[in-house]
């Protein structure tokens, strides 16, 4: 039986609580072989503590990981198997263990304490539970066999990094392959916030990329992409900002891009969504960005010689802690410096592939500009040739609309559009939820026929096709 999502969300905020306690009894029950009689003296200096940390969602030792001694403070990082030794003055009676991947996980920390009455304290294992374990406690059933084994969990809260959103709604999208047919499908998950602003999402990809977005009546989040690139589990913590209505506070993002070996990178150009204009890096890789919506935002940063870097920023009303961006270098291809093959090529590609079918008059385009004179986007497409902009029934509000192809354009009396959100199929619900200043442009396509071939594929009729495209989708 399926959990509904509001239970799911629960079982999420109680998820640290299940790792708490795990970790303390796996050391307990590995440590039991090195204990001796409570008649033995313990003695009180000096001790050393010798154990493994274990990543059993992903089956493999935990590399670099701090381990931190108590008392006293005495600290190391594990080794390339994950092992540890730690001497400390006196008894050590408890170790914490933090790592960046734990972080991404939501546990934060994984701790462990030493028996009370075990004067060794040697060869046991301070793991990460499996994610089966994780499943159980989360999804409620048993984790299914396939490629969806994934879990997503994370919590939502206000631009004042203190108000927690509750009955949000989250919806996670990503591309999936047919396994007969080998055509691309989008598939979907949501759930819904509990009242501390907790969610989870069980069966997303075991590895892969998500878009994921946060919506609510009043607030909303930008769109996001995240990465399940190690580990079938990942929390992500959302922003969100209030969805209509004038800004009154508008922060300032500071931040820096720096290349592996921690040195600035000078001249490289930075991106936020809900920014129409870019920042660039002085000499010493540091960048500013005024008048930046709050909300959680995608930020990106490219430079010469670089691999384009993205990753997802917390804009709060408050001071937003500096960015760093690391960017990793580029190819060099025939011997030219500073030639970096990254996705923009392929947007580049796409985008002149576009202008061709544009010129021979299969195609429209519709930009910011045009929707900021037109005064709506609903406007702007209203002047668009072959296009039949109509209010849905029962429809109250302006600003929403369906389209459709005119008959003229195609033999027919008229005929319902395909539509895409960033390259991927929408419902008109999931193109009104967008804000406008998103929207980075639009093309249009007099049928799908004229379509490229990639996009044409979700169509179910010849009728015309709008692709609306985000800042975030636009970008690489």
């Amino acid at each position: 039986m399926t959990l509904p999502p509001f239970v799911r969300a629960r079982r999420a905020a109680l998820l640290l609580g299940v790792i708490a306690l795990a970790a303390p009894q796996i050391g307990r029950a590995t440590a039991a072989a090195g204990s001796t009689p409570r008649t033995v003296a313990l003695r009180a200096a000096p001790d050393t503590v010798r154990g493994v940390v274990f990543d059993s969602v992903s089956n493999v030792p935990l590399v670099e990981a701090f381990v931190l001694a108590e008392p006293g403070g005495a600290n190391v990082s594990t080794d390339s198997l994950g092992r540890f030794t730690v001497v400390a003055d006196g008894r050590i009676t408890k170790v914490t263990v933090y790592h960046e991947a734990l972080d991404e996980i939501g546990f934060g920390a994984l701790v462990a304490e030493r028996p009370a009455d075990a004067t060794r304290w040697d060869g046991f294992t301070v793991a990460i539970p499996s994610m089966e374990t994780i499943w159980d406690a989360v999804c409620g059933e048993p984790r299914p066999a396939g490629e969806n084994g994934g879990v997503l969990i994370g919590s939502t809260r206000l631009p004042d990094d203190r108000t927690r959103v509750g009955g949000a709604g989250i919806r996670v999208q990503w591309e999936a392959i047919l396994p007969r047919t080998r055509l691309l499908q989008l598939e979907e998950r949501d759930a819904v916030t509990d009242s501390t602003g907790s969610f989870a999402i069980c069966g997303v990809p075991n590895v892969g990329e998500l878009a994921m977005i946060a919506l609510s009546t009043e607030y909303a989040s930008s769109a996001l992409r995240v990465s399940l690139t190690d580990r079938p589990l990942r929390r992500v913590d959302v922003v969100m900002a209030p969805a209509d209505g004038p800004i009154d506070r508008w922060p300032t993002l500071t931040g820096r891009v720096i290349a592996p070996d921690l040195q600035p990178i000078a001249g490289a150009v930075v991106n936020i969504d809900g920014v129409d204009s870019a920042a660039v890096t002085d000499s010493a890789g540091r960048f500013t960005m005024p008048q930046v919506p709050p909300g959680s935002r995608m930020l990106s940063a490219e430079a010469g010689g670089y691999v384009s870097g993205m990753q997802q920023v917390d804009v709060l009303f408050a001071s937003t802690p500096d960015v760093v961006v690391p960017l990793e270098r580029g190819l060099s291809i025939a011997g030219l410096e500073g030639f970096a093959v990254t996705e923009r090529r392929v947007l580049r590609r796409d985008r002149e592939e576009f202008e061709l079918r544009r010129r021979e008059g299969l195609a429209t385009f519709v930009d910011t500009v045009q929707i900021r004179e037109a005064g709506s986007l609903r406007a702007a497409l209203e002047m668009v040739p072959g296009l039949e902009i109509t209010t849905p029934s029962g429809e109250t509000d302006a600003a929403k609309f369906a389209v459709s192809g005119r008959g003229r354009s195609l033999g027919v009396t008229s005929c319902q559009a395909t539509i895409l959100l960033d390259g991927f199929p929408a419902t008109l619900e999931e193109l009104h939820s967008v804000a406008v200043d998103q929207l980075a442009a639009v093309e249009i396509y007099r049928s799908v026929a004229y379509a490229p071939d990639r996009y044409a594929a979700f169509a179910e009729s010849e009728c015309v096709m709008l692709l609306f495209w985000t800042q975030f989708g636009l970008r690489p």
